[in-house]
C-alpha cells in the first residue's frame, strides 16, 4: 500500500497529479490511496479544483488510509528520520508508505504525452476576446503573484524572489526576442503592476477572472507565445502547458532554501538579479 497525502493549490495539485503518475508506474502492482485533508484546501478558494478542470482521476481515499496517515505522522514526530513517510518536496524515498503528494522534478512528466489536458471551458465573451487577440497579437503572459507570497506565513521561502528587478531583465529579454510585444497581465496586484511596471500601451490587464474562475487565467497564459513568470507553480504550468513553445523567462532562484527543484526545460531563459 503507497499513501499520497494532498493539499494545495491549483498548481501544486497538477505537481501532485504527475507525482501520482509516476508512483503507479513504478509500483503497478500497489494499491495508491489518497487523503485529502480540507484544512490543506482551504486556502485556496478553489479549494480540490484540478479534477474539475483537468480530464483527470485522483487515487480513492479510504478511512484506512487516513488512519495510517495520522499514525506515521505521528509516530514520524518521535522518530523523525523514520523512512515510512516521504515528505521533502523534492527528494522521495520509494520505500516510504506515505508521500507528500507535492514533488516537483520535470522527470515524472517530461516524456507524458497528452497527460494532462483540459476539460470543456466555458468562456464567456471578455475572455474569447482575449484570447482571440492573444492570438493575433505577439503575446507575452506577465504573471506576478504577491497576495499570499508577502504573508508571514510564505515570505520567508517564496518571498522576495520575483522583485521589480526580475521582471526588469525579463522584459529587457523579451523585447530583444520578440518584435512589437503585446503584454497581457495576470495577477492577484494589479496596482502593484500598473504602478509600478511601467509596461507600454499595448498591454491587457486581465483582472476579471476572480474566486472559483481564478483557472481560467492559467488558461490564457498557455495561448500566448511568451511568458514572463513567477516562482509560483500556478504561475509554472500557464507555461509548461503552453502548447505554443513559447519563450519562457523564469526567476532562476525559485525558492528561498536550501534545495533546488528540478522543474525547469532546458530552453526556458532563467534571470538571477542576486
Amino acid at each position: 500500500m503507497k499513501i499520497l497525502y494532498f493539499g494545495g493549490g491549483l498548481g501544486n495539485q497538477i505537481f501532485e497529479y504527475s507525482f501520482y503518475l509516476a508512483l503507479k508506474e513504478r509500483f503497478p502492482n500497489e494499491n495508491i490511496f489518497g487523503v485529502y485533508p480540507d484544512f490543506k484546501f482551504r486556502e485556496h478558494i478553489g479549494g480540490f479544483e484540478v479534477e474539475k478542470i483537468f480530464d483527470v482521476k485522483f487515487p480513492a481515499t479510504s478511512f484506512k488510509a487516513k488512519l495510517i496517515v495520522l499514525l506515521l505522522f505521528l509516530y514520524k514526530k518521535i522518530n523523525p528520520q523514520t523512512s515510512l513517510c516521504s515528505l521533502h518536496p523534492v527528494n522521495v524515498n520509494w520505500d516510504s508508505i506515505v508521500f507528500n503528494a507535492f514533488k516537483s522534478d520535470l522527470s515524472f512528466y517530461k516524456e507524458r504525452k497528452e497527460w494532462l489536458e483540459y476539460k470543456n471551458i466555458s468562456l464567456d465573451l471578455k475572455n474569447r476576446k482575449i484570447i482571440d487577440k492573444i492570438l493575433t497579437t505577439n503575446s507575452v503572459a506577465i504573471h506576478v503573484r504577491r497576495g499570499d507570497f508577502l504573508s508571514p506565513k510564505y515570505n520567508n521561502i517564496l518571498g522576495n524572489i520575483a522583485t521589480l528587478a526580475y521582471y526588469q531583465k525579463a522584459l529587457d529579454i523579451i523585447k530583444s526576442k520578440i518584435s512589437d510585444p503585446y503584454f497581457f497581465v495576470f495577477s492577484d496586484d494589479m496596482i502593484w503592476c500598473k504602478t509600478v511596471l511601467n509596461l507600454p500601451e499595448k498591454t491587457v490587464y486581465v483582472d476579471w477572472n476572480k474566486g472559483k474562475d481564478s483557472f481560467l487565467d492559467m488558461y490564457l497564459m498557455t495561448f500566448t507565445k511568451a511568458n514572463i513568470i513567477a516562482n509560483s507553480t500556478f504561475s509554472y504550468w500557464g507555461a509548461y502547458l503552453n502548447k505554443n513553445t513559447p519563450i519562457v523567462v523564469y526567476p532562476e532562484k525559485w525558492i528561498n532554501a536550501d534545495y533546488y527543484p528540478n522543474i525547469f526545460p532546458a530552453d526556458w531563459i532563467g534571470v538571477n538579479v542576486e
